[in-house]
């Protein structure tokens, strides 16, 4: 099931009643933040959201902008609020039901009918909340897997996963002469490779993903050494603990040294190591700069940023 158009159909005033109930429900803050300074730095979110199109300017007075960083933790408080109370009065129920923002995963144990009448109630339980849904005995599609029953559903009643690619994907990766740090070029493969590792639950599926991904990395000019040596990291035996949640690890504070990246600047941090001692021989900054910072490289113009204009 997915939500239609949902950030663009909450209304306001319920969704900051929500989301204030919320945060006295589950707050750790000590002390609480005051519930009325909370609702006025909503409204100062949702109601002063102005915007220009074609030289017309706009005030948006319903729902809230995708762009803002409060949007997403706004729409699952209001989401969750929804499903709370739909599933708790409705008289049928599924089995599982999994929402990620506006789209819901759920198995069923009842007949289509009821499905069907499950998804009408939904649709005339809020004015402005309503739901398209695909129904499927063998398969169906959730965010960018397909869930299906496989070889093990017959023996052991166990879904299987495998990777969804939507119709207009043309896997566009960075090319690898784009002016990007080395690093980011071999963490995309790793991290592409790890996707692919958590979304396949059969090892076949999974190494075809991976064949199909190493051919589409040539074609980006990526080399095929590279493309082996990063690859040789993610092993279908290692797939149980990528589903597992990581615990980060806590360090003592890192100074970042920031400067935009271009090819000259790569042995940079080659060379910030070996004069560290000039910093370490001096008294005071001894003491402020008790570690090597680490290398961050952050973007710098492009001819798109020196070409184009965009208007405020």
């Amino acid at each position: 099931m997915d939500v239609t158009s949902l950030y663009s159909n909450i209304p306001q005033e319920e969704g900051i009643t929500i989301v204030c109930q919320a945060y006295e429900k589950y707050h750790n803050n000590s002390p609480p933040i005051p519930s009325h300074h909370l609702k006025q730095m909503l409204g100062l979110i949702l109601k002063e959201n102005s915007f220009q199109f074609n030289g017309v300017n706009y005030l948006q007075c319903f729902g809230t902008a995708m762009g803002t960083r409060m949007a997403v933790a706004f729409a699952n408080l209001f989401m969750a609020e929804i499903e709370t109370k739909l599933l708790h009065q409705s008289s049928i129920k599924p089995r599982v039901w999994k929402r990620y923002i506006d789209d819901v995963f759920s198995l069923w144990d009842v007949r289509k009918q009821d499905i069907d009448l499950f998804i009408e109630q939904a649709n005339t339980f809020h004015p402005t909340i309503k739901f398209t849904a695909e129904i499927s005995e063998t398969e169906i599609t959730f965010l960018d897997t397909v869930v299906y029953k496989g070889e093990r559903f017959q023996n052991e009643a166990i879904l299987d996963v495998k990777t969804h690619y939507k119709p207009t994907e043309t896997f566009q990766y960075t090319h690898y002469s784009s002016c990007h740090p080395p690093g980011v070029k071999k963490g995309f493969i790793k991290g592409e490779a790890i996707r692919l590792l958590r979304t396949n639950s059969s090892k076949r599926n999974f190494q075809e993903a991976m064949c199909n991904f190493k051919a589409r990395l040539e074609a980006r000019g990526y080399p095929k050494s590279l493309i082996e040596k990063t690859l040789t990291e993610v092993s279908f035996a290692a797939r149980q603990s990528t589903l597992k949640k990581q615990t980060k690890k806590t360090t003592g504070k890192i100074l970042p040294f920031v400067t935009a990246y271009h090819p000259g600047v790569k042995n940079l941090k080659q060379i910030l190591m070996q004069e560290w001692n000039l910093i370490q021989n001096q008294p005071l900054l001894k003491t402020i700069y008790k570690t090597p910072p680490i290398i961050s490289y952050k973007r710098g113009k492009s001819l798109k940023d020196i070409l184009g204009r965009a208007k405020l």
